[in-house]
């Protein structure tokens, strides 16, 4: 079977990392062109990766004819536009990374532009469906080993930031609400197999003021309420002083199933002292990195079969107005309704 060649746009934390996947790890995959708007990346992915071209301008790749798919890794602002601009240039196989889009408006635009071209295959990068836990938690779930679900909750707190990256960053991120919890909005919907019906949130700036004059916050707590009857909790954090934390846990009528306790760098275990301690991970990559290799396998295995991702446009547009209601709770302290 020939290789699959794609073009990756935006070369920065994660889409580097991504690059690298798809150049040394991903059987059957083949690294064509690299596309960011600053050049010292594309100089950099020319000469560590050796794509067959690089370039400052994404439409370049999306004229390309040689390629079999593209995988958007941008800000999240330009999402939108550059998933529109694909499809509309014909090409077949679209990755893109989380959100699908900033507001309504856009999911609607990516929605309907998809579905009028023709794009054969949409995946959005909920790598976390990837997790070997997590797909055996919901097989769990699913088989009835803890009876009827009842509630879920999610514990999702990124290390301290320095306080300058996060000011640069929250504008274009869309907001802790919006950005931080779309994953989990994501898992909620897959392990319960329900949208929700109503959220309630609080949140506030409690570790970095100039968050305020950015209309963000660096905590938050939801509740929701599912179609289905579960109950449902999310908090989260950008302040967690001891490293990255996750933890999920679904409480059911005949017991629960937890996932992420501890957040273990390793096995390694120090005894001083000092007390008795494990190092914790300090980083969302370092903590979920077989993830990105395996949804980014999926991927070009969808292209070679010429089928649907399983993580696709619906995920993508649902967690996007779940992200919306969640981020008018918190803003309006009231109770809010999903599909009004």
């Amino acid at each position: 079977m020939e290789r699959v060649r794609l073009g990756i746009v935006g070369l920065g934390r994660l889409g580097r990392h991504h690059a690298e996947n798809i150049r040394f790890r991903i059987p059957r995959a083949e690294l064509r062109a690299v596309c960011s708007v600053v050049k010292e990346e594309v100089d950099a992915a020319i000469r560590d990766l050796q794509p067959t071209y690089g370039t400052t301008d994404y439409h370049t790749l999306l004229q390309d004819k040689e390629l079999d798919g593209i995988v958007i890794a941008t800000n999240s602002m330009y999402h939108c536009e550059m998933i529109c601009a694909a499809a509309e240039a014909g090409v077949n196989y679209i990755y893109s990374e989380k959100p699908l889009g900033m507001n309504r408006e856009e999911i609607d635009r990516i929605q309907n532009t998809i579905s009028r071209t023709g794009v054969k295959g949409f995946q959005i990068g909920f790598n976390r469906r990837f997790d070997r836990s997590l797909r055996a938690m919901k097989e769990q779930i699913d088989g009835g080993k803890i009876g009827k679900p009842i509630i879920i909750k999610f514990t999702n707190r990124d290390p301290r930031w320095k306080e300058e990256d996060l000011l640069r960053f929250s504008p274009t991120s869309g907001g802790l609400v919006f950005d931080m919890l779309t994953h989990d909005y994501d898992l909620a919907r897959w392990f319960t197999g329900s949208d929700a019906e109503q959220i309630q949130g609080y949140g506030g700036v409690y570790a970095y003021e100039g968050l305020r004059e950015k209309g963000d916050l660096d905590n938050c707590a939801l509740l929701m309420r599912f179609r289905n009857g579960m109950m449902g909790f999310m908090e989260t954090s950008r302040n967690s002083a001891y490293g990255y934390h996750v933890e999920i846990e679904v409480f059911g009528t005949e017991g629960a199933l937890r996932m992420g306790v501890v957040p273990n760098r390793d096995r390694v275990i120090s005894y001083t002292p000092g007390g008795i301690g494990q190092a914790s991970v300090q980083w969302f990559f370092e903590y979920w990195e077989p993830t990105f290799q395996a949804e980014l396998q999926h991927f070009v295995t969808c292209i070679q079969e010429g089928r649907q991702p399983e993580v696709g446009l619906l995920d993508g547009y649902k967690a996007v107005e779940w992200a919306i209601a969640a981020k008018e709770a918190v803003e309006s302290g009231t109770i809010v309704p999903l599909n009004r």
